[in-house]
């Protein structure tokens, strides 16, 4: 919509509260270069503004009320794309969409043919985006749901690559022909008086050529044509205006001279029809491998959102229904019989089985679960019958998130492919005069006939130039890390933390639910002399059987782990902040801090050796005494988790520094980071100063990857460079987290780091042989090497290497599909949980 004075936009804005609110951002906007009109509205919360796009663009206006201290109501819109071909395609439709009046962001992605919009809420909807898209010249697609097979964008890809290959099979059948009547006596010379005597009148087999190499530049290949010429009238040349102009100017000039070869001197009256359909023909087998690798880079997000049940069998009316997916609602109850996949993320009500969770958790083993238990979407149920109370759908189910959080990083940009994007847009033009100035150049400096070695180094030059490579370089190789990131539980939120991630040089763990349990554990039994340590825990579990503290849970977790039978306590009491007494046996029992046992007179001397011990470990202690003798301690702590050391061991060797914040007293946080093997500790940091702790390390130069429970840990996470988030059950999305291991296992990091640092390595390799490629052959194609070597590149061979070029970045990027999962050395596991959980025996006891 516009106005005499500008655009006009309507901008919905969250957080006001008053009228000064509504007057502080009236301010800010008019303070704004090119608005002429700002008015915000207290009560249906909304901003008129009048602006000139070229002074003050949607994205300035969201800026300035957010530097206001107030929110712009944005809405994102995904859409796929069909028809583009090369990073000028994507660049012209992201100027198209972020020309939209209320547009504050829009990236293209050519690997995964979609488009990502960011723009004021109500400013923009799908079909002003449709309509932008197709002002530009292509086609746009709906994008097909998660349950990712069958929907209409995946129809459309299947049409698409089977299209390719049909017009690169009929290109080719027609070229063949072509290329032996024009190169075959060249050769085969005894081909030549073949052909001549074969020949029904002078000029036939010249004649067939021009049909052929016609019906190939006009029949599979016009799409060339047909999409130049539109990058033309927008001002964008692309890949497809230089086959274009390449092809047609071989086409021109070789029809010419058939059809009035006295314009030209004798020895320029060659035809370049074979150079025609060849090239075209090339030009399209490259596409057709390029969407058929294209296709492959996608497998794995398709393997993923293909795990979504079609049906559920819910019960209703006391009955047993199957319903489609989409009508299971929260509170429903599914039922899901052996060998069927459980249709989305619930409860057990009834029923025990064993769930096959590799497909979304990476575990090879079967998972028992029972009532009560958490169920995921996406798994298998093996045995038993379930019925599954059901608690999430559609896209808050943890296997949708997965699908939608790898989309949102394959379509994002990262900060190195800004520079490819820099390039791509004057690469075309800058093409298009080096093709000119080599025609130029050779018809002023070649020896006679000039024409054609200026045609054929000038047709070379266009053909050869594709920016193809140059835009699957970044954008192929993310799709594929990203794809096999998931597979492998690491999910990136956005692409940028890819690059990120593969930078930082320094990895920070959160103590308490990252590298340990989250819970405490009986880590230690120290029997007084004369008490055998089975029977110590035996007697503190019973005791401490009925008490809800989470200490004396742990004391009777380790009984129960050590299969000792616990006898029924009797006058149990809690003493608050002490401990616990009971009667067990017949023996009166004491459980709890020192100073319980101080209180009822009880010589702890016998133990103090231990206590000490246990202290110097970091260690909570607890005392048990029994008929006023003491008989022991219990060390208690957070328990490291399994492999722990062996993470930790593992990113040192990649060469990071490793370091763990805690909140914990100093003692108990190095006692972890020692098991752990961590030097670096930062002890006795609240919740709310672990960014500040971050920022300071920052401020000296490190760059941080911040490892969390993406729970309380939400502010570190987004102050490092990288906050990695250890998820668990289904809780994925976790917004603060730039990564989620969604395995809720340590062992993922190491596959984090690998996937990054193996894409950014593919990046780079991809974007240097784009370069490289473009470098070397230009100049070989404008003539550089004719006047010393003689040496051209024939518009055939310039066909092949730019369809090849692009082959070559797909498939190297499809290398990353190769990545295994980290595993720690065999022996690493054992002695990292012998380390530290020093189980009690399980000797009988008395």
């Amino acid at each position: 919509m516009k106005a005499a004075a500008g655009q006009v936009l309507d901008i919905g804005i969250t957080g006001m509260t008053c009228a000064n609110c509504a007057a502080r951002i009236e301010r800010a906007l008019r303070a704004l270069p090119g608005v002429s009109e700002a008015a915000v509205n207290l009560a249906t919360e909304r901003a008129h503004v009048v602006a000139d796009p070229q002074q003050s663009d949607a994205a300035a206006l969201g800026r300035a009320i957010e530097k206001a201290g107030y929110a712009a109501v944005a809405t994102d819109i995904d859409i796929g794309i069909g028809g583009m071909t090369c990073a000028n395609c994507s660049a012209r439709i992201e100027r198209a969409l972020r020309a939209l009046p209320g547009v504050l962001a829009a990236d293209v992605n050519l690997a995964t043919e979609q488009a990502h919009v960011h723009a004021f809420a109500g400013a923009v909807d799908l079909a002003k985006v449709e309509a932008a898209i197709t002002t530009a010249g292509y086609e746009p697609r709906p994008l097909a749901g998660v349950s990712g097979g069958g929907g209409e964008q995946d129809r459309a890809r299947a049409a698409e690559l089977h299209a390719h290959g049909a017009r690169a099979i009929v290109a080719g059948l027609l070229a063949v022909p072509v290329l032996v009547l024009a190169m075959g006596p060249m050769l085969v010379p005894p081909l030549g008086p073949l052909f001549q005597s074969l020949e029904p009148v002078p000029g036939f087999w010249r004649l067939a050529q021009w049909v052929l190499a016609s019906a190939v530049a006009f029949g599979p290949g016009w799409r060339f044509f047909s999409a130049g010429a539109t990058a033309l009238r927008h001002a964008s040349p692309d890949m497809n205006t230089l086959v274009m102009m390449g092809v047609g100017s071989a086409w021109l000039y070789s029809t010419a001279v058939l059809a009035e070869p006295q314009w030209f001197p004798v020895a320029a009256r060659a035809l370049y029809f074979e150079s025609v359909a060849v090239v075209v023909t090339a030009v399209l087998l490259g596409k057709y491998l390029e969407a058929l690798a294209k296709g492959r880079a996608g497998d794995a997000i398709r393997k993923l959102a293909g795990l979504q049940a079609r049906d559920a069998i819910v019960v209703r009316d006391g009955g047993e229904v199957s319903v489609p997916i989409a009508a299971v609602v929260v509170g429903d109850v599914v039922v899901v019989k052996p060998g069927g996949r459980i249709p989305v993320d619930g409860v057990v009500q009834s029923g025990s089985s064993f769930v096959d969770a590799s497909m979304v958790t990476g575990e090879p083993m079967p998972v028992a679960v029972g009532p009560g238990a958490r169920t995921v979407g996406g798994t298998v149920n093996q045995l038993g019958v379930l019925h599954i109370t059901v608690t999430e759908v559609g896209s808050r189910t943890m296997l949708a998130q997965i699908v939608q959080m790898v989309q949102d990083a394959q379509g994002s940009k990262l900060p190195i492919q800004r520079l490819a994007d820099r390039i791509v847009a004057v690469f075309t033009t800058v093409v298009l005069i080096i093709a000119a100035l080599t025609f130029l150049a050779w018809m002023v400096f070649a020896p006679a006939p000039a024409v054609a070695l200026a045609l054929v180094s000038a047709v070379s030059v266009l053909v050869v130039a594709c920016p193809c490579a140059m835009g699957l370089a970044t954008p192929a190789a993310i799709m594929v890390g990203s794809g096999r990131g998931a597979e492998l539980g690491v999910l990136f939120r956005r692409g940028e933390a890819l690059e990120l991630l593969s930078g930082v040089d320094t990895v920070v763990f959160d103590k308490t639910g990252t590298l340990t349990e989250g819970k405490p554990s009986v880590t230690e039994v120290e029997p007084a002399a004369g008490i055998e340590a089975p029977a110590l825990l035996q007697m503190a579990a019973a005791a401490d059987a009925a008490s809800e503290h989470p200490l004396a849970a742990a004391v009777v977790a380790a009984a129960r782990a050590q299969s000792l039978v616990l006898p029924a306590a009797a006058d149990f009491a809690a003493v608050p902040g002490e401990g616990v007494r009971a009667t067990v046996g017949g023996r009166r029992v004491l459980v709890g801090a020192l100073r319980l046992l101080e209180g009822e007179k009880v010589d702890t001397a016998p133990v103090a050796a231990a206590a000490q011990r246990l202290l110097a470990r970091g260690r909570s202690l607890t005392f048990v005494a029994v008929d006023g003798e003491a008989w022991g301690v219990l060390g208690v702590a957070d328990a490291l988790k399994p492999g722990a050391p062996a993470v930790v061991a593992a990113l040192r060797a990649r060469g990071l520094r490793v370091a763990m914040m805690s909140g914990d007293a100093e003692a108990p946080a190095r006692a972890v980071a020692a098991a752990a093997g961590i030097d670096d500790v930062l002890a006795g940091v609240l919740p709310a100063g672990k960014a500040e702790a971050i920022a300071r390390r920052q401020a000296d130069g490190a760059r941080i990857a911040f490892v969390g429970d993406g729970i309380n840990d939400a502010p570190a996470l987004a102050q490092a460079q990288v906050g990695i988030a250890v998820a668990s059950g289904t809780q994925i999305a976790i917004a603060a987290a730039d990564v989620t291991l969604a395995r809720g296992e340590l062992g993922v990091l190491v596959s984090a780091f690998e996937v990054a640092a193996r894409t950014m390595a593919i990046i780079r390799a991809n974007l240097f042989w784009a370069f490289f490629y473009n470098v070397l052959l230009i100049p070989v194609a404008a003539g550089v090497l004719y006047p010393t070597w003689r040496i051209t590149v024939n518009p055939m061979f310039a066909g092949l290497a730019m369809g090849l070029s692009s082959v070559f970045v797909l498939a190297n990027s499809l290398r990353l599909r190769r990545i295994r999962p980290w595993a720690p050395p065999a022996a690493a596991l054992p002695v990292a949980a012998a380390g530290f959980l020093a189980q009690p025996s399980a000797s009988p006891a008395p």
